[in-house]
């Protein structure tokens, strides 16, 4: 978090002074300036605060108990949230912990709104911070007891009224795992019914531990070399810590020269882009058109914001939201059997297994070989062979072709219910060789 300067009004202040810090104390205790039918109601105390009759402690204690602050933050949520919200305007920080939590709620329901803002703007600790004359702030870092505490004021610091919701706290949705990017807080659909995604979910100091090399291992393909280490060491503390999620510590790792050494430089970049899907959505790209609008990105906007569009991606917050380690997904979630082949197909590729210049996608239909981890076109045949060889070809696809809808549909049918490792067993030779021919 940045340091701020503090903004301190005395008397020997201006009222040019004033009028900037009448504009800051809306910014922190507000979160924006008021809109003109709202400045009917505080003009008074606005007149006596630039006329110097009210320091800036009591021009707050003022504008907290107007409808304008109370609309904005206790009418339409919950008390928790209101406490919360309060601590950020008023004391600059989130809330540390259990006991403080339950004193002022107990308070505030107690008592009343009046009686806690009392408490609040009454305290050892905003004298001490801020006495009767300087606006309040977000604190610096040293501040803070914990790096959860840290990592807690500093999302709240972030957020703006009702963009995670009015309803659940931050310090609470952090801890059950929901999301609430949207002002509504849930947990993600997708999430609630798949053990997978619950089971890569991250949420303690223990969990972190065992889920770095989990991350290490689904988007490096291994785990760093030692002296690789020493340029991810401060994401690595910062994830281990609690100050980075899952999300953003994938964000920082992708854009690290660790990883664009590995899957970037030396890559296509339509290899870059089916790979950075492999790696953070668990998935091959869908279809061309897909392919079409992320390369489309990349070229144009650059690599931020390619990884910004599958970071914010609805796929990805109700796959695995803030704190799931990505993972290759059921074959349910695929919408074709060639779909389903080309993502099995990319989970099991290493980096450079199959070349870095030519995608899956795309060797597969050329028929090239990539196996040896350069991509060349089949050694010709003799032209003997040529004759026989396309009259075999023509006779394996020729039963394929006269029912290719029906037996597609059936394929579909059989890996929608079942699993998909029990279908492929259960094949005859025809619908093996439909397969094969989708695949290529």
């Amino acid at each position: 978090m940045d340091t701020y300067t503090p903004i301190t009004i005395d008397r020997k202040s201006t009222e040019v002074e004033r009028q900037i810090a009448l504009h800051q104390i809306y910014a922190q205790v507000l979160e924006r300036q008021p809109y003109t039918y709202e400045r009917k109601e505080i003009a008074k105390i606005e007149k006596d605060f630039l006329k110097g009759k009210l320091g800036v402690r009591h021009f707050i204690g003022e504008l907290v108990m107007s409808s304008v602050y109370l609309n904005s933050f206790y009418r339409d949520c919950s008390n928790l949230k209101f406490v919360e919200w309060s601590f950020k305007h008023l004391l600059g920080r989130a809330l540390q912990g259990k006991e403080e939590i339950a004193k002022y709620m107990d308070l505030l329901m107690t008592k009343g709104v009046s009686v806690f803002f009392h408490e609040v703007l009454g305290s050892e600790e905003y004298r001490k911070a801020f006495g009767c004359f300087t606006i309040p702030y977000a604190r610096d870092v040293k501040f803070y007891d914990s790096p959860r505490n840290y990592l807690q004021t500093n999302l709240l610091q972030h957020e703006h009224v009702g963009q995670r919701g009015k309803v659940i706290p931050t310090i609470y949705w952090q801890q059950l795992g929901m999301d609430c990017e949207t002002g509504t807080c849930v947990i993600p659909e997708e999430m609630m019914h798949d053990p997978a995604a619950m089971s890569h979910s991250v949420h303690s100091a223990a969990d972190r531990k065992n889920a770095l090399n989990q991350i290490y291992t689904q988007v490096l393909e291994r785990q760093p070399y030692e002296f690789e280490r020493k340029g991810i060491s401060h994401l690595e503390q910062g994830f281990l810590s609690g100050k980075l999620d899952v999300r953003h510590f994938l964000g920082e790792l992708v854009v690290s020269e660790l990883y664009l050494d590995s899957f970037y430089r030396d890559s296509s970049n339509l290899k870059f882009m089916e790979l950075s899907f492999k790696h953070l959505l668990g998935r091959t790209p869908h279809d061309k058109e897909e392919i079409s609008v992320y390369t489309d990105v990349l070229t144009k906007h650059g690599i931020g914001a390619f990884f910004h569009k599958i970071f914010y991606s609805e796929e990805y917050r109700k796959a695995f939201g803030c704190h799931t380690v990505p993972y290759s997904r059921d074959v349910k979630f695929h919408d074709s059997p060639r779909n389903y082949l080309q993502s099995d197909l990319i989970q099991h590729e290493h980096m450079g297994q199959h070349g870095k210049a030519v995608p899956t996608l795309y060797w597969q239909e050329l028929g090239m070989d990539c196996e040896t981890g350069t991509c060349v076109m089949p050694a010709p045949q003799a032209e003997s062979h040529k004759t026989s060889s396309a009259h075999e070809k023509s006779k394996v696809k020729e039963p394929i072709s006269r029912s290719l809808n029906a037996e597609i549909e059936e394929l579909l049918q059989m890996l929608q219910n079942s699993d998909a490792k029990q279908v492929l067993q259960s094949m005859n030779e025809n619908q093996r060789s439909l397969l094969r021919s989708l695949a290529k």
